[in-house]
């Protein structure tokens, strides 16, 4: 059944079929033609792999996002950002990679981040005399911290997968987002000055006499009123990981406090989501949810069939003839998440490997929250890479400016990338640190 379902796959794939339909497409020809299986099994499975109540938590932090976003949480968030940073080297740059850690406490999506950032920063850097490649790869790999930032719609995706505590990896995703953030910003500063300006912006930096591409103090907002306004904002994460973390209520249940949460803050605090507004969040959150119910829905009855067929058992011992050893074990399963992540958008990807890489890391004694974060970043910095490279591709969309220029504006950020990865998965303190005492009983 192996060759059959991933023959299938690949060759969807290729004809440019949707991932959903080419996931469950797959799975019925492997049924049909190498198991005596009534095809009514197929029908039951995908049904089931929208049934599981962890799975509620998606559609509702989408909803929770695209209502702070539209209740003027974003503007906010931008603000306090450009009051802590935009004073440094690149300052808007640096707003960029700041706001979208933030906004990754909201929206848990890096595509939601660019397309909501992306169309107020990128025309912000080019009216400062960035180059727009420049502008569009800042842009772009910021928001790779968002689906490791929790809230993330990946974690809970990965959780739903792999049965992994979605509190464990939330509390994980900390850590790890806050590192990214902090080699980000270090790039952005070395970068920006040969990669980044215009001569023109360069020549008059020289005759201000100030670092290059610093915000003026007059034109950023005051720290102290930032934060108090951004403040309800920034509260949303912490809502929900203490209410996890002290048995409030559950994952799940956290993602519905957050929609109500949101309400409240968009309608009482910042009084500015109209019903106009919310039924327009409504209608994006919808879209979104639908596209990923149909991957996760064709999922389970793709790993059902994995199963049927040895698959991953299949894979665990071809990789195990291979080497036992953790360090090259990691390294395998990096440079097939990499690979992989160039072709298939990353929630797409994470569904077609876990039940494949899942039990073999298990077997290997690596742990399942490790394994969760090194999984979700790979396919992060996915974002990145072409062809696919959505992430990419949306922000060079935006700034106007070529696939290939943004390519090359992007390597720096890449290899930045790529080293953190290294850094991720063979330093699993990183990860494990907090939901080890956070966690605890």
């Amino acid at each position: 059944m192996g060759p059959t379902i991933l023959s299938s796959f690949g060759a969807a794939m290729l004809l440019r079929v949707p991932v959903g339909f080419a996931l469950a497409a797959a799975s019925f020809i492997a049924i049909w033609f190498t198991t005596d299986a009534p095809l009514s099994v197929g029908a039951q499975r995908l049904v089931a792999g929208m049934t599981p109540f962890p799975l509620l938590a998606i559609p509702l932090f989408v909803l929770a996002g695209a209502i702070m976003n539209e209740g003027g949480m974003t503007k906010r968030m931008l603000d306090l950002a450009d009051s802590i940073v935009g004073g440094m080297r690149a300052g808007i740059a640096q707003t960029t990679v700041l706001s979208s850690l933030f906004f990754g406490g909201i929206s848990g999506s890096a595509v939601a981040s660019i397309s909501s950032l992306g169309r107020i920063l990128i025309p912000a850097m080019k009216e400062r005399k960035y180059k727009p490649a420049y502008a569009s790869a800042v842009m772009a790999a910021a928001p790779v911290v968002d689906p490791i930032m929790p809230p993330s719609i990946t974690m809970i995706v990965y959780g739903v997968v792999s049965g992994t505590s979605i509190g464990a990896l939330f509390f994980a995703g900390i850590v790890p987002a806050i590192l990214y953030v902090a080699i980000l910003m270090l790039v952005v500063h070395f970068t920006s000055k040969w990669l980044g300006f215009t001569d023109e912006a360069i020549q008059e930096a020289r005759m201000l006499n100030r670092p290059i591409g610093t915000i003026a103090k007059e034109d950023r907002p005051a720290f102290l009123p930032s934060l108090w306004k951004a403040t309800p904002a920034l509260l949303l994460p912490l809502v929900i990981l203490g209410g996890i973390r002290f048995g409030w209520f559950t994952p799940t249940e956290a993602a519905a406090v957050a929609v109500v949460y949101a309400l409240l803050v968009g309608i009482f605090v910042y009084r500015e989501l109209s019903w106009k507004k919310f039924l327009f969040g409504m209608a994006d959150s919808a879209l979104i949810v639908g596209l990923i119910m149909l991957v996760l829905a064709a999922a389970q009855i793709y790993s059902w069939a994995l199963t049927l067929g040895l698959v991953p058992q299949t894979a665990a011992e071809a990789i195990f003839s291979i080497t036992e050893n953790p360090v090259i074990l990691l390294l395998l399963i990096n440079a097939v998440l990499l690979v992989v992540g160039m072709f298939v958008e990353a929630n797409a990807a994470l569904i077609i490997l876990t039940p494949i890489l899942y039990p073999v890391a298990i077997e290997a004694g690596i742990d399942p929250v490790h394994l969760g974060i090194i999984i979700v970043v790979n396919l992060s910095i996915g974002l990145l890479t072409p062809p696919v490279g959505i992430g990419l591709m949306l922000a060079a969309e935006i700034g106007k400016v070529s696939m290939l220029r943004a390519v090359k504006a992007v390597l720096p950020f890449l290899i930045a990338g790529l080293l953190y990865l290294l850094l991720i998965t063979f330093v699993p303190e990183i990860s494990l640190w907090l939901p080890n005492l956070m966690m605890q009983q």
